[in-house]
């Protein structure tokens, strides 16, 4: 795998990695960790873009809700449809249940006067049921269509998306491999650098990490701190430049190291 000297992520160039330590030089302690403070910054660059391509490489937010949107539409479609075939067919069996009940009566075979009038209540109500069951088809009927057309605008929406986004695709697969294997180089990069460092040492720069915001490291710059920018006593850039181990910026507390 190719080891760039830097990467080009979306924040710059921050990293040349061919550090002195890897050069088998002697290299100050301090430098050291300056110098994996660097490879952790830009790792958690890394780290973070692979994250936001993961999450992207299905699809944008916004594709992903048009293709919700097309979904939930095709099954507010389908439901009403259902209703609306479960209606035409309820409709016809009580056309059906009608006419034969209306054949019984006109055939003269029912004599007795309260079977008459019963058969004849029985189509009165058949015959109100029928005319619910069909508003019920009609409203069926007129929501299926509406949701149809909506479902004809949002599909042709998500059609030139998903073209739009298939365009885009390429571009993002290339960088997420290009990601990776940064990824991958710059934790082999790290335990490297790591190896050459004291242990107790290491455990400092861990525990300021964590608690300076990622940044346990400040070079020494005119006799200024480069994380807090504040002014360094003498007494403590004299420390510094002598290369005493563990001098602190007095204002924020990091570690100071002078190139």
């Amino acid at each position: 795998m190719q080891t760039p000297e830097c990467y080009n992520l979306d924040a710059g160039c921050p990293l040349p990695l061919h550090t002195k330590a890897l050069r088998g030089e002697i290299v100050d302690q301090k430098e050291l960790l300056f110098r994996l403070q660097e490879i952790d910054i830009t790792w958690d660059k890394v780290r973070q873009r692979l994250v936001k391509l993961q999450k992207f490489s299905g699809g944008s937010p916004s594709l992903l809700k048009a293709r919700e949107q097309v979904a939930a539409t095709e099954a507010e479609l389908h439901h009403w449809r259902g209703e609306q075939n479960d209606a035409e067919l309820e409709a016809q069996a009580l056309s059906q249940r009608i006419k034969d009940t209306e054949d019984r009566l006109m055939s003269g075979q029912v004599q007795n006067p309260k079977e008459l009038q019963s058969l004849q209540a029985s189509v009165e109500a058949m015959r109100r049921q029928r005319v619910s069951v069909e508003d019920r088809s009609v409203e069926a009927l007129m929501k299926a269509e509406e949701l149809a057309a909506r479902l004809q605008e949002q599909q042709e929406k998500l059609d030139r998306m998903e073209t739009e986004w298939e365009s885009k695709q390429a571009a993002i697969e290339e960088e997420l491999e290009k990601r990776k294997q940064e990824y991958v180089y710059l934790k082999q990069l790290r335990a490297q650098v790591v190896a050459a460092i004291d242990a107790d040492m290491l455990e400092q720069y861990e525990y300021l990490r964590q608690r300076k915001n990622g940044i346990a490291v400040a070079q020494l710059q005119e006799d200024a701190c480069s994380a807090c920018f504040m002014q360094v006593p003498t007494s403590v850039v004299s420390a510094v430049r002598r290369g005493e181990d563990l001098t602190y910026c007095p204002s924020c507390g990091r570690l100071l190291f002078s190139p």
